[in-house]
């Protein structure tokens, strides 16, 4: 990974505002290591990730979700799947998202700016009878029980599909599902509120007024704009002006990699502070995966 050649200088001074204004009293902010430069979203790497469900393995739980719902439906005569297969779905660009980092994928922001828009609607309707043999539930809300004279499971075919995989329908690889709710996000640390403030001076110069990154990401202005199958989900040349801005400012002041490195000093901090627990959640996730990887085996079997 490429390091700051000004690193050290930046680290004196970002450590220097960290002390301002503690008054003596507050705890001081975790420690940085060095602060690396960071310019393609391979190089957000976090100390806490190691304790994070894979692609491989969140694909995995999807896949055993899916096929045992799909195997429950059969089961009660129906044909018609439960959804996209996810294992034909293209495996998504890796982009990062968060309230700390606001959007962080420059590949792409030149051509799909915040890629926040939502069009909701298949085009492909799924039929009333699955509908309720899936969720377990007729229209007015009332369990369904049966099934044209077969026994439907409690919670429906979906809540079949999630019991196989341990409860879950993915193993979510959002830090926050971690014990205790993970790491703290620093958003108030003062390192990264210097980094805002620089952040912000250059969108300001490029005539954009966001105090955060992630206040540019969930400008409303970019979100849930289409409804339906045939709504329009293009960019707006507002939208990729911003983007592109914000990935600039993020470049030229080193944002993600003063931010990264902060929420680095975190996970440090909360790794230290709960060994056993995270113990405990690696191998729950162990669990659960063993217990998808037999489920696609055996979906794949039937």
């Amino acid at each position: 990974m490429k390091r700051s050649t000004t690193s050290a200088l930046t680290l004196v001074l970002l450590t220097a505002l960290a002390g301002c204004g503690t008054g003596g009293t507050r705890t001081a902010p975790p420690q940085l290591g060095e602060i690396p430069t960071i310019t393609g979203v391979g190089q957000v790497v976090r100390p806490i990730d190691v304790y994070l469900p894979t692609t491989a393995q969140t694909r995995t739980v999807e896949r055993a979700a899916y096929l045992t719902s799909a195997l429950c439906l059969r089961r009660l005569g129906i044909t018609e799947p439960p959804g996209p297969d996810p294992a034909r779905a293209e495996p998504a660009d890796r982009d990062v998202r968060s309230q700390l980092y606001g959007y962080f994928a420059p590949d792409r922001v030149a051509t799909t700016g915040y890629d926040a828009v939502v069009a909701t609607g298949t085009g492909q309707p799924t039929s009333a009878a699955t509908v309720q043999v899936l969720t377990g539930r007729d229209a007015a809300g009332t369990p369904v029980t049966d099934f044209q004279g077969r026994a439907a499971p409690k919670g429906g075919c979906l809540q079949e599909g999630l019991d196989a995989v341990g409860g879950a329908v993915f193993l979510s690889s959002d830090p926050s599902a971690l014990p205790g709710g993970g790491p703290k996000e620093p958003l108030t640390d003062p390192r990264v509120v210097a980094a805002d403030r620089q952040w912000s001076s250059c969108m300001k110069d490029h005539g954009f007024t966001y105090a955060t990154p992630a206040d540019a990401y969930m400008d409303p202005r970019w979100r849930d704009r289409t409804h339906g199958a045939a709504a329009s989900a293009a960019h707006t040349p507002a939208e990729l002006a911003t983007a592109a801005a914000d990935d600039a400012c993020k470049r030229s002041t080193n944002f993600m990699g003063i931010a990264v490195a902060v929420q680095a000093a975190y996970d440090r901090q909360y790794i230290a502070a709960h060994p056993q627990e995270l113990a405990t959640f690696a191998q729950g996730v162990s669990r659960h995966v063993a217990d998808a990887q037999k489920a696609v085996a055996e979906g794949a079997a039937g």
